[in-house]
């Protein structure tokens, strides 16, 4: 539905928004990836995504505080954005999670199946039930204990799709496409974030924000080519350009998400956020 007023949103995930901002700002003024790393290594244990929601604890920025200000003064598009990033956080999570599930990686996989209750379904939970949508948190405790008890990855997929399902439900509680787009673009921003944590001068430095990073890239790819499929044209172009950004990021990934040795010169966060910077501007053709 379309909304004419400010729907009310937590000041934890209005903040989120107001720090995924300022890491757009940061690539935009061409900060170097070691400043960025150097910005964010303190938190490299949880990643870029626990700082991005970790504005809205109170701190100096007080309970939505400075950062991001009274959510009540934001617009309608702004905080959709907000919630709709949030549910793409999870999402890479879990496709990272799967993806290495898959591939027998067992232990690696865990530990991404259980970041997104931790971290970010917790703070996002209100928000759902303010917008009327369905909370998935059954589903997200039974995809973690599929992949803990070692079940066989038919019943692992099974249970991914059911909460692909549940958050592709919970996305339909927002309808602005520039919203949507606009979500794609933080998401980027703060896997390029997660991608300067994870590999720092062409060496893994934390496997673990190096795999969300790509979880986060693949969303974001999900979520284009779906928008792509839209009848009117400029939601359908600016989607074509998100894609063709993405193909610029496949280099940054090119060994895979446990990757054995140095991985190089083109492990680098600049295509990430060169990414993030075109669908930035494609996001500037959606009404």
């Amino acid at each position: 539905m379309t909304h004419t007023t400010p729907r009310p949103t937590s000041a934890r995930l209005w903040s989120s928004l107001a720090l995924a901002t300022a890491i757009g700002g940061l690539a935009a003024t061409g900060a170097s990836a070691e400043t960025a790393h150097a910005n964010h290594a303190a938190h490299a244990d949880h990643g870029a995504e626990t700082l991005w929601l970790a504005a809205g604890e109170g701190g100096e920025g007080g309970e939505g505080g400075e950062a991001g200000g009274d959510s009540a003064e934001m617009s309608v598009k702004d905080m959709d954005a907000a919630y709709l990033t949030a549910l793409s956080l999870i999402e890479g999570h879990l496709r990272s999670g799967i993806a290495l599930y898959r591939d027998g990686q067992t232990e690696m996989a865990q530990t991404h199946m259980k970041h997104p209750e931790d971290e970010i379904y917790t703070d996002l939970e209100h928000d759902l039930d303010e917008r009327g949508a369905t909370g998935f948190s059954d589903e997200l405790a039974a995809l973690a204990d599929t992949v803990n008890s070692g079940a066989p990855v038919e019943a692992a997929d099974a249970a991914f799709e059911a909460v692909l399902d549940r958050i592709a439900q919970a996305r339909t509680m927002v309808s602005e496409p520039a919203a949507a787009f606009a979500s794609l673009e933080q998401v980027l921003r703060v896997a390029a974030e997660e991608y300067e944590i994870g590999i720092v001068d062409g060496e893994i430095a934390n496997l673990h924000e190096y795999q969300d990073a790509h979880g986060f890239t693949e969303t974001v790819r999900a979520q284009a080519t779906s928008l792509a499929g839209s009848e009117i044209g400029s939601e359908a172009e600016a989607a074509a350009t998100v894609l063709e950004a993405l193909d610029g990021v496949a280099p940054a990934f090119a060994k895979g998400l446990v990757p054995e040795g140095a991985l190089g010169a083109e492990a680098d966060a600049r295509l990430i956020h060169g990414a993030a910077a075109r669908t930035e501007l494609a996001v500037l053709s959606v009404k």
